[in-house]
């Protein structure tokens, strides 16, 4: 009779976490060659193959991502079960870090539909750069955080890819200007850099016409028909429009959003996690149907 062993579970989900059986190792306590054998027996129970490996690392094959979904459940039940056991107070409050341009899209959806689900454990979301957000999860000032990754450092656990556009508002065409007039999020921003170096190299002049840490500071000088800004997809406001080639300007690359959690995160924190994974595979189920 096939069973699935959660400690190997666990070690099967720290491999894809963490990118790599090395990574995984060190966050785990395990030598390299132990996290291998666990998920080559695992392979081995269920007849299939879970992971490819590379020089650029693993990846789930589609027999993996299958097995992934269900992985992470069960665990969470284990931890419920041992909860409820040993009548442990599980922690209500976890604290999310996310861009500020995500606070509506996503943000407010947590607050709304998780919270309904889980009026037990209180969210608290801090909004901040990526660069600030990735060291808080680290010295656990933050529970966990959803963070645009840093182009060639693919930190934390791939959740989205969305493209980037250029917007602005209607009725105004601050496009047309001989200098691009630009409104974008500071340089702490990680997008900031591609944008820029877009705009160079198709030799289209640019100025900085407003410079802003937050979305509405961003914002404020687009709605007056100042400037045009890049904008997630997803956080693009109603009736804006969107602009491209026909106005001369070039295809960005796309985000990538991920999501950092410390191993030996808490239930609750597991809970949110668990629960934005699935935002994120429906929005992706979305896209390819």
């Amino acid at each position: 009779m096939r069973h699935l062993d959660t400690d190997a579970l666990s070690t099967f989900i720290a491999v894809v976490d963490h990118g790599s059986f090395t990574a995984a190792a060190e966050r785990i306590g395990k030598t390299q060659a132990a996290v291998s054998l666990i998920v080559s027996r695992l392979e081995e129970r269920v007849g299939k193959r879970l992971l490819e490996r590379s020089r650029k690392g693993v990846h789930l094959t589609a027999q993996g991502e299958i097995l992934m979904g269900y992985a992470r459940r069960m665990l969470i039940l284990e931890d419920e079960a041992l909860c409820a056991l040993e009548c442990k107070l599980e922690a209500t409050r976890v604290r999310i870090g996310m861009p500020d341009d995500y606070l509506d899209s996503l943000g407010a959806w947590l607050l709304q539909t998780f919270s309904a689900q889980h009026p037990e454990i209180q969210v608290e979301i801090l909004c901040d750069f990526s660069k600030r957000l990735e060291p808080q999860v680290q010295i656990g000032d933050l529970d966990l955080a959803i963070v645009t990754r840093e182009a060639g450092r693919p930190s934390g656990e791939l959740l989205y890819a969305e493209a980037q556009v250029w917007c602005s508002v209607v009725g105004k065409r601050p496009e047309r200007e001989q200098v691009l007039p630009l409104s974008l999020f500071s340089d702490s921003c990680r997008a900031r850099p591609g944008i820029l170096a877009a705009l160079d190299e198709i030799g289209r002049p640019w100025r900085i016409v407003s410079s802003s840490s937050h979305l509405p500071g961003v914002l404020a000088a687009i709605r007056l028909g100042a400037a045009v800004t890049v904008l997630p997809a997803s956080v693009v406001p109603d009736g804006w429009r969107v602009l491209g080639a026909a106005e001369g300007l070039p295809l960005l690359p796309q985000l990538e959003l991920a999501l950092l959690m410390p191993s030996g995160a808490r239930l609750s924190t597991r809970r949110l996690a668990n629960f934005i994974r699935d935002r994120y595979q429906d929005r992706q189920r979305a896209a390819i149907a």
